[in-house]
């Protein structure tokens, strides 16, 4: 008799961090001004300069600086379901030149001094959708593919749906919030896709982002965007990986698809969204990922695809890359792999090797329910072992796997 072992392998990857040592950033993206707002901090004192003297050479320092400061904050930004602005960098879709002529478009107030004159302040921002604006490719809107129920219906001024709270998952048994992006898109419960930026006039997408988001009913302060006779909607669900598209209704996606009116609210891009407040400003963390991090994940995707190997599943989130290996068959109440593993083992190797040598691996493991607590765990620290053994063997430094 077999039992099955769910086994996951975490691949932590280390933040990278700029070279300069005495100038630091903090950024937080503020999705309801669509604005992503950063300071940086230059340490005169560090750098040997003495202000006021020195304010000059500071702030030529600063922008020589900026864009390896901010870079790892950027590539952080959420771009739809899927993605991130560092999953498009390492699919090919902009490069490092376009970040930086993305930073360098940025606003700037003048630096000013800290209150002990030991250091130099900029304040910098830059538009979500100066961002959106290298994404665009299309001349054209185009419509939904879904067809209305009916073509009796209500012209309206605009979408407003309201998806605060915490929603269902679509094809997940968990409720999450709505999480802001530049390209969300809305779907109904047929999951039939109603909205996404190609839907959008070019025109429209130069001038701003797809979507307004705001926390409050206070239709007042984004009226200029969906007027005041907006189509009313309040989300069913949420739909995609980074939780960032709502779903509505069947019967409110009839209403909205009825008339040619209302299909031009979408070339316009006439959508406010409501979300949580505390989701509105996203506060870049200290250990954001740099560009190797999402280069490596899209190198061990590819490896996992071009495998065919099934129950594998990779995933990521912050700065850890997770692997998920299903039913990695042992031989029963033991810890010995059977044979037949030996292809799949081989990928995830394949995968790991991918990966820069400043990672380290985590193998945790969980085994058939025995009824006897103590025995399980126990079972499933030796079955984590003999993975890593098995790692080991396949070429994974042995120094960088915890069990």
């Amino acid at each position: 008799m077999k039992h099955y072992f769910f086994i996951f392998f975490l691949l932590v990857i280390f933040a990278s961090y700029a070279d300069e040592a005495h100038c630091n950033s903090d950024s937080i993206c503020d999705w309801a001004e669509g604005r992503v707002d950063s300071r940086i901090t230059l340490d005169v004192d560090g750098m040997g300069l003495s202000l006021p003297s020195a304010k000059s050479t500071s702030y030529q320092l600063i922008k020589r600086y900026m864009p390896s400061l901010l870079k790892n904050a950027y590539l952080s930004i959420v771009m739809d379901s899927s993605h991130r602005l560092g999953d498009y960098l390492a699919l090919g879709e902009i490069d490092l030149g376009d970040l930086n002529v993305i930073i360098d478009s940025g606003k700037e107030k003048s630096p000013i001094f800290g209150q002990d004159l030991r250091s130099v302040i900029l304040f910098h921002n830059v538009s979500t959708n100066d961002i959106a604006k290298f994404f665009v490719k299309h001349e054209i809107p185009c419509l939904p593919s879904v067809k209305a129920i009916s073509s009796v219906g209500k012209s309206y001024t605009g979408i407003l749906i309201d998806a605060r709270g915490k929603l269902p998952i679509h094809g997940e048994y968990v409720d999450d919030e709505l999480v802001p992006c530049i390209f969300p898109k809305i779907w109904d419960t047929n999951m039939d896709m109603l909205y996404e930026k190609n839907m959008v006039s070019p025109e429209t997408l130069m001038k701003r982002n797809i979507v307004v988001y705001s926390d409050t009913l206070d239709e007042s302060s984004y009226s200029d965007v969906i007027g005041v006779e907006p189509l009313r909607i309040i989300a069913r669900g949420i739909f995609g990986q980074n939780r960032t598209d709502p779903i509505i209704s069947v019967q409110d996606s009839a209403k909205l698809l009825s008339r040619k009116e209302n299909l031009r609210l979408l070339q316009e891009g006439r959508v406010v969204i409501l979300c949580n407040k505390e989701l509105l400003k996203v506060v870049s963390s200290s250990d954001a990922p740099d560009e190797n991090f999402y280069f490596a994940y899209h190198e061990i995707e590819k490896v996992i695809d071009d495998s065919k190997a099934k129950g594998i599943e990779p995933s990521k989130r912050k700065n850890i890359i997770k692997f998920t290996m299903y039913d990695i068959k042992f031989v029963a109440d033991e810890a010995d792999i059977l044979p037949e593993e030996t292809g799949r083992l081989d990928v995830i190797v394949e995968a790991l090797l991918k990966v820069a040598g400043d990672a380290h691996f985590l193998i945790e493991g969980h085994t058939a329910d025995l009824n006897r607590p103590d025995d399980q765990l126990e079972l499933s620290i030796k079955r984590a072992e003999r993975i890593a053994e098995e790692l080991v063997k396949r070429g994974i430094d042995a120094t960088r796997i915890q069990t």
